[in-house]
């Protein structure tokens, strides 16, 4: 990672909705409020994200996304982590893991949300069929190369090729679909949407440095929220190129959620569609506070 900036510079590879929390409309604030800048790599500019919408306008950046890392490099720019998630087509991941290769080289971190759907695989199959099968490849590719990764259960089991546990899971089966992702190359890996044996919602870690495995309690509320594994990213990708190590950025990251989550159920007029309400929760001044409530344990 370099150091000779004023701030840690982040380039963040996601599509732009404009209606819809979700990709760019989180990691931007977010990152800048913990004191990085972010550089968008917009993959897609859409009217708004697709979860629930009805006719919404896409525009892909496909074609751009090479122009733009070349007028980056012409100007000497370097980053201190590159920071992808949803990808539309694998001539996107390709582009995505090149640059990614390259700025590496450089010291940057590479951090994958391998975004392909979530709740469970058959549901995942039916609503992607055919994409889904051309996407899956290129996203084991991206994960192998990546120095964290951060797939919900679902993303899990589809870089893995495993079935959909359809029960909570131990700490036995949560070590070992974190040591399975790890063992593909990525150089660490976070589950989030973990229901474990306790029916509680958690992320899990495997820290390689430190050979430990953790289990952080979100809490558990009986509905979906749109968007919070961009948010869960990142916050852990801030915490992480300012210098925290793995296991404090990754409890960060879900205290985070946890907060904006408990914001958004106090307001049940807004839909799932809509986001959750991490804006107040930034406007707080949550990463300006020293003390943070731990929620992790070792497993």
């Amino acid at each position: 990672m370099q150091n000779n900036r004023v701030i840690p510079r982040v380039a963040a590879i996601h599509d732009l909705s404009g209606f819809g929390k979700v990709s760019l409309t989180e990691a931007i604030p977010i990152l800048s409020a913990m004191g990085v800048e972010v550089c968008p790599l917009p993959t897609a500019v859409l009217s708004t994200h697709t979860y629930e919408f009805q006719n919404y306008t896409l525009c892909d950046l496909t074609e751009e996304m090479p122009k733009i890392i070349a007028h980056w490099r012409q100007i000497g720019l370097s980053f201190d982590a590159v920071y992808s998630g949803y990808m539309s087509s694998e001539r996107q991941i390709d582009i995505t893991a090149e640059f990614m290769t390259e700025q590496r080289t450089k010291g940057a971190l590479a951090v994958v949300d391998p975004v392909m759907g979530d709740n469970a695989l058959l549901d995942v199959q039916t609503v992607y069929s055919d994409r889904m099968k051309n996407l899956i490849g290129g996203m084991k590719q991206l994960s192998a190369m990546a120095d964290i990764i951060t797939p919900n259960v679902t993303e899990a089991c589809l870089l893995l090729d495993i079935p959909y546990p359809n029960h909570p899971l131990c700490n036995a089966e949560i070590r070992e679909m974190l040591r399975g992702l790890c063992d593909m190359g990525a150089g660490a890996a976070v589950i989030t949407s973990v229901m474990d044996s306790e029916n509680s919602m958690c992320v899990a870690v495997c820290d390689p440095q430190t050979k430990k495995y953790y289990k952080i309690n979100c809490g558990y509320i009986n509905r979906p929220f749109h968007g919070t594994g961009d948010v869960y990213t990142s916050v852990l990708t801030g915490g992480l190129v300012k210098g925290m190590p793995l296991i404090d950025a990754a409890n960060l990251a879900a205290d985070f959620v946890y907060r904006a989550i408990s914001r958004t159920v106090a307001h049940p007029e807004i839909k799932i569609r809509e986001g959750v309400l991490f804006e107040p929760v930034l406007a707080s001044g949550y990463f300006a506070r020293a003390e943070r409530e731990q929620r992790y344990v070792e497993i």
